[in-house]
């Protein structure tokens, strides 16, 4: 299917400056490497104070991981990060604490790890989703993001790719998909795709690994403020 056009697109988002941030609860039918299981994804809190979770639990691993952040108009500041995973694999438990208006960012348990001085607008592992929300919601550019990663700091590149009408559990949902920039010839894919009517909420993730290996969200269930949302809305 043809994309919209990604500068028309963004030039309508500047212009509208929709309101992105509510609580939410989110139910999504989640694959990893062919692996069916369910993940849950749940925004909670006030711009003093956001927490968003997201978990996914099956028969043979179990992964929790929550940011905490603050709202300061269109910028989030994170304030902690927690990435727990039991099961396949090696047990893994990971949490930053960012301090100082998050220009330094202490790696809890292990100290020799932190960042202490951290770039401007630096974010988590899962808060930079939504700060990319709220970006590609108001016809942002460049969406470029530093990303807290143990001691390394990542930087995460993406674009517009344009609309896209998209078949899910829910039904055919109008979506904005982006796309994360790589190095040409890179195997490594990310799409992900924001539905606009329901305030950019994350309607899709897709990524493909060097490995061949896969990992892949679609949502299947939704309630924004407290009111569940359906594909006829």
């Amino acid at each position: 299917m043809a994309l919209a056009s990604p500068l028309s697109f963004a030039e309508t988002a500047a212009a509208t400056k929709p309101q992105v941030l509510l609580p939410f609860s989110a139910i999504y039918e989640a694959k990893f490497s062919g692996f069916g299981v369910t993940a849950e994804r749940k925004l909670s809190g006030s711009p003093s104070s956001w927490r968003l979770d997201f978990s996914v639990h099956s028969m043979f691993a179990k992964i929790e991981e929550y940011s905490r952040f603050a709202q300061q108009g269109e910028r989030l500041i994170p304030q902690h990060y927690d990435y727990q995973k039991s099961g396949l694999g090696r047990d893994r438990h990971t949490a930053l604490s960012f301090e100082d208006d998050a220009s330094r960012v202490v790696n809890v348990y292990d100290k020799a790890r932190s960042i202490e001085k951290a770039p401007a607008n630096i974010q988590d592992k899962i808060s930079y989703q939504l700060q990319l929300a709220i970006d590609v919601a108001n016809g942002k550019t460049p969406l470029k993001y530093q990303v807290a990663d143990g001691k390394r700091i990542r930087e995460y590149e993406f674009r517009v790719a344009g609309k896209e009408n998209i078949k899910t559990p829910m039904g055919l949902i109008e979506t904005v998909k982006v796309e994360r920039v790589r190095e040409e010839g890179a195997e490594r894919v990310t799409n992900i795709w924001f539905a606009p009517k329901w305030k950019y909420a994350l309607v899709k993730l897709m990524q493909q690994e060097d490995n061949g290996k896969s990992y892949q969200i679609t949502l299947t269930k939704l309630s924004i403020d407290g009111k569940e949302v359906s594909a006829k809305d």
